[in-house]
């Protein structure tokens, strides 16, 4: 039977797997697909409205009163490994009660999927091996790999201090340039460009673009839009860190 408790745990539940896809970077309809897919498990029928900034499923009763969930989105990251463990517990989703579902969803939401020493090592060799993409040689791998350490630190820090995005891609820009030309100063690359560049391609927001051009297809224009003034503000946070990183070292 489905009383007023029942449907705000399916609701509840829905939600949070809504607000874990979104915030990991699935695409708006993915979000609402995966919250109609739960709901309709548990014989309940909903209606979801997902923007960049909240998750809403609604739900009517049988007497006709209606229970609505909001979750309010802060920040959205990358994490595909979420995104696929949310995708495999769909697949499968009628071999879940409610009570088996919210326990599987808490957990996913504490899980931790790698280390700090190996997301270190990640960061610096994506960004190495960015500059040898783009025509580096083995100094700009090392200058790069260093500036990719850079941006771990600051983005672990800068999140610590709950920073927006803007700021955080401004000062990522300024720093990875400041590196690239102070390398090049003290003779170490013979050109700032091809570390810089493997560097800043790890602030570079291919997902969110990516994303914005599915949702837009998708008829989903509210969260295209603003995926895509996301993308444009990040890139131009970049563009304005790194220009005046050159506007400050023209003067040294």
């Amino acid at each position: 039977m489905q009383n007023d408790a029942f449907i705000i745990k399916v609701l509840s539940t829905a939600n949070t797997i809504g607000k874990i896809l979104l915030t990991s970077g699935a695409e708006a309809y993915r979000v609402e697909e995966a919250i109609t897919l739960v709901c309709r498990r548990f014989d309940l029928k909903s209606e979801s409205f997902v923007t960049m900034t909240c998750v809403l499923t609604s739900a009517k009763k049988k007497d006709g009163e209606v229970i609505t969930e909001v979750n309010r989105i802060y920040s959205v990251s990358n994490n595909l490994n979420k995104i696929d463990r949310i995708h495999k517990i769909l697949l499968d989703i009628h071999k879940y009660e409610i009570d088996d579902l919210e326990k599987e969803i808490k957990k996913l939401q504490i899980q931790t999927v790698y280390k700090k020493n190996t997301l270190l090592i990640s960061y610096f060799f994506s960004a190495a091996f960015f500059a040898i993409l783009f025509g580096g040689k083995f100094k700009d791998f090392l200058v790069a790999g260093f500036g990719g350490i850079i941006i771990f630190y600051m983005t672990k820090f800068a999140n610590k201090l709950k920073l927006n995005n803007f700021f955080i891609n401004t000062l990522g820009g300024f720093l990875i340039t400041i590196l690239s030309i102070l390398a090049t100063k003290v003779g170490i690359v013979s050109t700032p460009s091809y570390s810089a560049i493997g560097t800043l391609m790890l602030l570079v927001p291919g997902l969110a673009l990516t994303n914005a051009i599915r949702d837009l297809i998708n008829g989903d224009l509210i969260a295209g839009t603003s995926r895509t003034v996301e993308a444009a503000l990040v890139g131009s946070a970049l563009a304005i860190g790194a220009g005046f990183a050159l506007f400050a070292t023209s003067y040294f």
